[in-house]
């Protein structure tokens, strides 16, 4: 039966040649094709993706690419990677030339994403938050509007928490710290050594929005914290934020000295001087420090109570409202949460995905006010003039409802 058929391709093949060299025009009424001819038609599907680079992704764009069609034989991706992805991408748009995929970042200086966002000229991909660690669509740049559906998906996370020293902490008998009065034990642990148990950026302070949102999520949930760090007025008469100030006003005598005025820089700089057990940073921070070895890591901020919540920074992903191929989009979307997706960001990139099993929060995405203004400013001033004495732990709340007033 191979044989015959085989024979059967070969005469095919002949009579296609001899047909392709002949000058003769068909007739204008062709008799109809047999019944029995295969027509053989293409069965791979292909998108089109644009990923911005900002100058080191592309090898992992790369890598991701070839794992993803390996895993989908029918699925082709034709990807752009370009430090210019945003002009592409508007010139594709306004070509009607949509692509499938967008991976650009809303700070991005060109405003695409955000232009985009403004127009309303995004789908909704809520269908693939289950893909992703728990809790990280829940913030206002994934979710934009007031319908509680998700238009922009996070991608490249950057862990937030505190760095310490491993063997210093083991050496001192302590423990990585979940919660609040966990913390505190460790700073009363410190105070015959000859370091101090932490140090804070009081001249940046912008840590303490992380620090504090990790400290009351796991109290009072995503949806009350989100609450409290869009300034609504009856969010900031919640017990909790006294509580955090309460934990702030025992630790101010046990910092390093200065640390109201020191920068990230040189809180770092105390860490790997030995003067400091903990420092607030990210996993970008952590890399740096473990270049030369694995003297450091890193853990989540302290919860008031209970488990605690893995802070993230992201970039964003998103699909056009006029992509040809958004379900195609949607299946690389989820393949990007995968473990698979995740090793390559930490092998090629350096970038790790939220640990398993915590809620994962974007907190520095999401301090707005009712007209768009940040008051995360005000608030980590707030909590750096409590380290200093110069306000009373019950005013963290009522100065914070003054400043909303005022916007």
């Amino acid at each position: 039966m191979k044989k015959i058929l085989s024979i059967i391709l070969a005469i095919m093949m002949m009579v296609s040649m001899f047909a392709g060299c002949s000058e003769e025009k068909p007739e204008e009424n062709e008799p109809p094709k047999p019944e029995n001819e295969i027509v053989v038609e293409a069965l791979q599907k292909t998108f089109t993706a644009i990923v911005y680079d900002s100058g080191e992704d592309a090898e992992f764009w790369e890598a991701v690419k070839s794992a993803f069609e390996s895993a989908n034989q029918d699925v082709k991706i034709n990807m752009i990677v370009s430090k210019d992805a945003a002009y592409e991408v508007r010139d594709r748009i306004l070509a009607g030339n949509s692509p499938d995929f967008i991976y650009l970042p809303s700070n991005e200086e060109s405003g695409v994403t955000e232009a985009l966002i403004k127009d309303k000229a995004l789908i909704d991909i809520s269908d693939i938050e289950s893909s992703a660690p728990a809790g990280v669509f829940e913030n206002n740049i994934c979710k934009p509007y007031e319908d509680g559906k998700s238009y922009l998906a996070p991608l490249f996370f950057e862990t937030a928490g505190l760095i310490y020293n491993k063997e210093l902490l083991a050496q001192s008998g302590f423990s990585v710290p979940e919660t609040w009065d966990e913390f505190i034990s460790i700073a009363e642990g410190c105070k015959n050594k000859n370091y101090s148990f932490f140090t804070y950026a009081g001249s940046e302070p912008d840590e303490f929005v992380n620090i504090f949102a990790a400290a009351v999520v796991p109290v009072i949930g995503i949806e009350e914290t989100n609450k409290l760090l869009a300034c609504e007025e009856e969010a900031w008469k919640n017990e909790n934020v006294k509580t955090f100030a309460e934990k702030i006003d025992k630790i101010t005598k046990l910092v390093v000295n200065g640390s109201s005025t020191k920068s990230r820089e040189d809180t770092l700089a105390n860490l790997k001087d030995g003067k400091a057990l903990f420092v607030s940073g990210t996993s970008a921070d952590l890399k740096e420090l473990n270049k030369d070895g694995e003297k450091y890591d890193i853990c989540a901020y302290p919860a008031l109570s209970g488990a605690p919540a893995q802070v993230v920074s992201f970039s964003e992903m998103y699909i056009p409202v006029e992509a040809k191929e958004p379900e195609l989009a949607k299946d690389f979307m989820k393949f990007l949460y995968s473990d698979t997706a995740a090793n390559l960001a930490k092998e090629k990139l350096g970038k790790t995905a939220p640990e398993s099993g915590i809620t994962a929060i974007a907190p520095e995405f999401m301090v707005k006010s009712a007209d768009n203004e940040t008051l995360s400013d005000e608030f980590c001033a707030l909590v750096v003039d409590i380290f200093k004495g110069n306000i009373k732990t019950a005013e963290l709340g009522e100065k914070m409802l003054a400043y909303i007033k005022e916007y």
